[in-house]
């Protein structure tokens, strides 16, 4: 166990950039959430070791890993689904820790017998902080932090049943595990609540345990600096594969062997462009020597995490002469690990926009102005935003335009689409829709590229039924985004309620072409093809449909789509859907159809059994028609 293990960067996929490529984000040039992409050219711990023989798998816990963002490289299988029974990925942030586990325990039992490297990542503990009733042991609004330890001890559990799922196959003693977190968790001890912004202790630190029964030795606890970039190169080493010269991290096989040269401590980079390209602040870099860390800031920070493990002692200005050293070997690391492929970065969609927020990514003071305003500064102003518009939600009914005005000037703040986001959503809960409608329309004047706002409105209209408007909304968003799965959604809803049927259509296929695995989207589609009585068609979608495991689950939509297939002359697939239905949710309604239908196959014994379920133990859900044709 490494007891001071740091990630180089407080985010999701930069973090996991790093651990799977062994390179700093200077290097591989993931910055940021969904703003940008792996580089294909990158060489990930999934391609290296697929060349030696081992099947690679992941499955995902968060939008934030989706296989678009690149860190699928060199698996054989990424499932990055979540729940996809829904309208729109963009609506579930992620999937707990127990359907993780059980999703590597289907995989596992199937693939058991060959070698395998599987990435299993959980996201429970993570904003909002909701674990199970059972691991809620504080007092819920007034202790987030026992909430967060909730959900850690959550994951821990399911954990645990992968250990169990390993040891059942007799694949423990010959498996070597990695436990390691992408980045730490702050409850304000700097003025951060969650992970983003700062470069700070809580925000960096991360569990990281190597356990090998027989390869490595037992209750080893290391205490050197080490990083996320390690990891790639101590596996390689582990497998004596070829290491290559792009990496930056260093093996940590030395400290596994007893007697071995372990090699000095050497500076360790962290940053977070967060709150330079999110918010319009300051970047954030810094580097640690040995026990010294310094963070470049307007106002810079040096701290001895020795001496000070909490930073709360800022040595900058009392130790100068060490301040300045530290800054000038941080501008030669960056010079010397930098690097710059290709362009990485991609536009943020209005999905992605509406999915970091959800997930506490994206801030209410968010814009594009450049203020170079110290992270430090910018944080209390955000809260004191999030403090002044909760506090508006409760003000009674009275204009309260003057309250905003005043306040954004007295704070020097500008509209930003962030703030404006803030002030839609604040008149919706104030049930104000004509106000709603006139920031939207703001906000688009002012922002004309930001297509947040346009789909927002495009939806108010709708509910409105105002749905020309809501297709003439749709077309300017793609415009600007084309690929843009949420306004063709939007727009194909509103031209089916015009029954303008083939234009619908013509959007949901659009859609389909964004959201390949987005179930819900063909269900949707399906029933559009039905209702223009293209059955044929429809039988083809439902055909690949009922092969998804999320929909064999699903026993109400079986037995639509059971109906369905009767109706169109397919009996033994109605059968087969029925037969399911009963075992998912045993019912005198499903007992009674799968009786008739297996009465319409001939298969009369089965069917009178059926039947004979259907009265004898559910004869209360019959209605008085099908109990007297029952008997």
């Amino acid at each position: 166990m490494f007891k001071n293990c740091s990630t180089p960067v407080p985010l999701t996929l930069p973090a996991h950039a790093s651990l799977f490529t062994g390179r700093n984000p200077l290097a591989h040039q993931v910055r940021n959430n969904a703003r940008y992409v792996l580089d294909p050219r990158e060489s990930t711990l999934a391609e290296r070791l697929k060349p030696a023989g081992f099947r690679t798998y992941a499955v995902i816990a968060s939008y934030v890993l989706l296989g678009r963002f690149g860190l699928k490289q060199g698996f054989d299988e990424y499932d990055d689904s979540l729940d996809s029974y829904k309208i729109m990925n963009s609506y579930n942030t992620e999937i707990t820790a127990d359907a993780v586990s059980g999703r590597f325990r289907d995989w596992l039992s199937k693939h058991k017998e060959e070698r395998f490297f599987a990435w299993v990542h959980f996201y429970d503990p993570h904003e909002p902080y909701a674990p199970p009733q059972e691991y809620r042991t504080g007092p819920e609004e007034k202790d987030p932090k026992s909430l967060y330890l909730g959900e850690v001890e959550f994951m821990d559990h399911h954990v645990g049943k992968i250990l169990e799922d390993l040891k059942a196959l007799g694949l423990l003693a010959n498996t070597l595990l990695v436990v390691v977190g992408d980045h730490g968790e702050a409850f304000a001890e700097h003025g951060e609540k969650g992970h983003a912004i700062f470069c700070y202790e809580e925000n960096l630190q991360v569990p990281l345990i190597f356990f090998h029964e027989t390869l490595l030795p037992k209750n080893v606890v290391v205490e050197e600096r080490v990083s996320l970039v390690d990891i790639l190169p101590t596996l390689l080493e582990l497998y004596d594969l070829e290491r290559g010269e792009d990496l930056q991290g260093r093996s940590l096989v030395p400290f596994f062997r007893p007697g071995a040269r372990i090699p000095p401590p050497r500076p360790l980079y962290m940053e977070s462009l967060y709150g330079f390209e999110e918010l319009g602040w300051a970047p954030l870099t810094g580097i640690v020597e040995g026990d010294m860390k310094y963070i470049s800031l307007p106002r810079p920070e040096l701290y001895d995490l020795r001496q000070d493990p909490r930073e709360s002692e800022n040595l900058h200005e009392t130790r100068p002469d060490l301040a300045r050293g530290l800054k000038e070997r941080l501008a030669s690391f960056v010079s010397s690990h930098s690097e710059f492929r290709s362009e990485t970065k991609r536009e943020l969609t209005a999905e992605d926009i509406r999915q970091l927020r959800s997930l506490g990514y994206i801030s209410s003071v968010a814009g594009p102005s450049r203020t170079n305003r110290d992270p430090k500064d910018g944080i209390v102003l955000d809260a004191k935003v999030n403090e002044f518009f909760k506090a508006l939600e409760h003000v009674p009914d009275r204009n309260i335009e003057g309250d905003i005005d005043r306040f954004f000037r007295d704070n020097g703040i500008d509209k930003s689409p962030g703030i404006y986001a803030r002030l839609w959503r604040l008149y919706e809960k104030r049930k104000e829709r004509d106000k709603v409608i006139e920031v939207l329309r703001e906000a688009m004047s002012a922002f004309p590229d930001d297509t947040g706002s346009r789909m927002q409105l495009a939806q108010v209209y709708f509910v409105m039924k105002k749905y020309d408007l809501v297709i003439s909304l749709g077309r300017q968003i793609l415009e600007r985004e084309p690929s843009n799965p949420i306004a063709h959604i939007l727009m194909g809803d509103a031209y089916t309620a015009l029954r303008d049927f083939g234009e619908a259509q013509a959007s949901l296929e659009s859609a389909l072409k964004f959201e390949p695995e987005n179930i819900s989207l063909w269900i949707k589609y399906a029933e559009l093809l039905i209702t223009r009585e293209k059955f044929p068609e429809a039988l083809k979608v439902y055909d690949v449909l009922i092969t998804r495991e999320d929909i064999l689950k699903d026993h109400e939509f079986l037995y639509k789509l059971a109906v369905f297939y009767a109706k169109n002359g397919n009996d033994r697939r109605a059968g087969e859907l029925l037969e399911r239905c009963c075992r998912l949710h045993p019912s005198g309604h499903y007992y009674f159809t799968y009786a008739v239908i297996l009465t319409r196959l001939e298969d009369y014994e089965t069917a009178i059994k059926t039947m004979r379920i259907a009265l004898e133990q559910y004869a209360d859900e019959l209605s008085p028609d099908q109990r007297a044709q029952a008997e």
